[in-house]
């Protein structure tokens, strides 16, 4: 569903309103994690994304432990520990990326990616606000049904370079929460293939 200027929907609200209650109990922007070290979950091979028109993927990092801010994820407080990512590009079109965090209970993890899919869908109004002169489009591309869930978004605006694409999931199994990115300036966003690797993405967490 394509959506312009429009608020965040009541889903997305509510979905903040269960992230206060639930983390409301820790220190603001405290997120809490397990106290011992997690297993790190499954990533996603380069071959995961999204087929390039033009060239193969090729993993760029990781997965390595540590935070990493995905797209439209950037005000989000992100632990310290139990957290990984991986980023992945081609030589010249696309990049992408995956963070999987390891919270202490499902309760947690949902609150958690609550807060991430709120930073999604108020990414336009933050964008529009830093540049008002730009115009940015946001969509919703709707859940998709793997393990707890999935939520695949897009962002469109004029880039540096060209028009600038942006796909973004937000997904969860039990305790732990994944987040892909894929972004280009070359054609149109591949949305089923990213909605494919989304799902290959959530089913190789555990």
């Amino acid at each position: 569903m394509r959506r312009g200027r429009r608020p965040a929907g009541a889903a997305v609200m509510g979905a903040v309103a269960v992230a206060t209650a639930v983390l409301g109990a820790t220190p603001a922007g405290a997120v809490s994690v397990p106290s011992a070290a997690a297993q790190m979950p499954g990533f996603l091979e380069p071959s995961d994304m999204p087929p390039d028109p033009f060239s193969a993927w090729y993993g760029s990092s990781g997965p390595s432990d540590g935070p990493y801010s995905p797209l439209c994820a950037e005000t989000v407080p992100l632990p310290q520990d139990n957290i990984w990512n991986a980023t992945y590009s081609t030589p010249e079109t696309a990049a992408g990326s995956q963070v999987s965090v390891v919270l202490l209970t499902e309760a947690e993890a949902i609150a958690f990616g609550a807060q991430v899919e709120a930073a999604v869908a108020g990414c336009e109004a933050r964008m529009e606000q830093d540049q008002p002169n730009r115009p940015v489009t946001f969509w919703d591309h709707g859940q998709l049904n793997v393990e707890e869930g999935a939520h695949v978004y897009g962002i469109g605006f004029q880039g540096g370079w060209s028009y600038q694409n942006q796909l973004v999931s937000v997904g969860r199994d039990g305790n732990t929460v994944t987040v892909v990115s894929w972004e280009s300036n070359w054609g149109n966003p591949p949305v089923d293939a990213f909605k494919a690797t989304t799902v290959t993405a959530v089913n190789k967490l555990y």
